[in-house]
């Protein structure tokens, strides 16, 4: 173990990775100065609230701040600078520029968090074209919804689903558009996904796949966009493309960026810099490249468990413990309405990009007895390689998140198929059926690999 040092602590950003390291150091160091520098107007709030914000579900922007600047001096003794952008780091004179302001460091940690990918479309630029990442856009967005009657939204990931819910329920007309073959198409595969399409559909969102939005129209401000040949009128816009690791700041300090544009870190989540990694600057949360757990390869996980998980990992290791940062499942939930669409490990795309034609497994199943009121169905799809779980896809109103945790924590113990048909699992006629619908899916895939042998 490390000997402790007194020296001080800065960390770039403040969101879901910042935040977690200040609060982890000062968990077991007391004394240690620590300084948050963010470009953000607020610190310590998840950005995936902002959708339940413009649905009403959540009564005010200000609700999702768990925390302020003043509460973190006071109560901490944890300085947050906001509305502060780094403009450079110095890896050999070890200070961060800010402006025409020098701060000076002992410890490095970058927590810059990820960025709105935007296509290169015509007129995204036009006054009436949003993006979906901080407060302020939310407030923006919230604002633009007053008066308007048609909306579209272009990107059918997570926040793009939640924020289609939101308009529609606020009785916008509202169009959805993905250039890709399906919604929710990183997390899943086109049959999963046609339930989810089919839930928009039926509360009237129109639901455009397979298509790109070639261009946004408008003199000065958005009043249609064309997608293939339609041209849909707009009141506004809400790009929801995509995210993409924030590391343009630690690339320019010759800090190394992997392929997918993530700072690449070891195990301990320092930098890389020329042949070597840096012991005094780590990197955490959506900017850096983690490793899939199941392909060993370099992937993302832009999620905010990730972020919180590594930044533990970040703040014992700058208090003088050894921990590493294990590779990645990135279990993860989307609620469109009252639909909730789960998934860990591999896709089937994403399993045949590594080289896995998987065993699938699926069931239908309900989430209560059947002669229990008010049951759900639930969509089971589970993914194998052989005898090992890569994958998991959970759709239902209810016994989604406890599932696809559970599936979870089975990839992670390395639990096989048979493993997982003969486990045990409870029973009560509120909560569930007497053989739980996911040992129905791998008793599926087993009579697959079994006919396929």
């Amino acid at each position: 173990m490390r000997k402790l040092t007194n020296e001080k602590v800065v960390i770039i950003g403040g969101g879901a990775a910042g935040i977690p390291v200040a609060s982890n150091i000062r968990a077991r160091d007391k004394d240690r100065e620590i300084c948050i520098i963010s470009k953000d107007s607020h610190c310590s709030y998840s950005p995936c609230a902002i959708p339940f914000v413009l649905e009403g579900i959540i009564e005010s922007f200000d609700d999702m701040v768990m925390h302020t600047p003043k509460y973190y001096k006071e109560e901490r003794n944890i300085d947050v600078r906001l509305n502060t952008g780094v403009t450079g780091i110095d890896t050999d004179t070890k200070k961060i520029q800010m402006g025409d302001e020098e701060m000076d460091y002992g410890t490095l940690v970058i927590a810059t968090g990820g960025v709105c990918f935007t296509p290169p479309i015509e007129g995204k630029k036009l006054d009436g074209v949003y993006r979906i990442m901080h407060i302020g856009d939310g407030m923006r967005v919230k604002e633009a919804m007053e008066g308007a009657k048609e909306v579209i939204v272009i990107g059918a990931g997570a926040i793009g689903l939640e924020s289609t819910v939101a308009f529609s329920e606020a009785g916008l007309k509202t169009t959805l558009v993905e250039a890709l073959p399906c919604v929710l198409p990183l997390i899943l595969d086109t049959d999963m996904s046609k339930l989810v399409q089919e839930k928009l559909e039926k509360m009237g969102v129109e639901v455009i796949t397979g298509t790109s939005a070639s261009s946004i129209n408008g003199s000065g401000k958005v009043e249609s966009v064309t997608v293939g040949d339609k041209k849909i009128p707009a009141d506004f816009v809400i790009m929801c493309v995509g995210v993409r690791p924030n590391s343009k700041l630690a690339q320019s300090a010759g800090i190394t960026v992997g392929a997918r544009g993530g700072i690449v870190t070891d195990t301990a989540l320092h930098v890389m810099k020329g042949r070597g990694y840096l012991p005094d600057i780590y990197a955490t949360g959506d900017c850096t490249e983690v490793v899939c757990a199941v392909t060993k390869r370099p992937t993302g996980s832009p999620l905010g468990t990730t972020a919180v998980r590594q930044s533990k990992i970040v703040a014992k290791n700058i208090c003088g413990e050894n921990a590493i940062f294990p590779p990645v499942l990135s279990p993860n939930i989307c609620c469109v309405g009252d639909l909730h669409c789960g998934q860990v490990g591999l896709t089937t795309h994403s399993a045949r990009q590594a080289g896995i034609e998987p065993i699938i497994g699926k069931s239908r199943a309900l989430t209560r007895a059947r002669y229990y009121p008010d049951g759900k169905v639930i969509d089971i799809k589970l993914l194998f390689s052989g005898q090992k779980l890569i994958g998991a896809q959970i759709i239902s109103k209810e016994g989604v998140k406890e599932r696809i945790d559970g599936l979870s924590f089975a990839m992670t113990m390395g639990m096989t198929m048979d493993e997982l048909i003969e486990a045990e699992t409870c029973y009560a006629p509120p909560v569930s059926m007497v053989v739980d619908p996911v040992i129905l899916a791998a008793e599926n895939a087993k009579k697959k690999s079994t006919t396929k042998d």
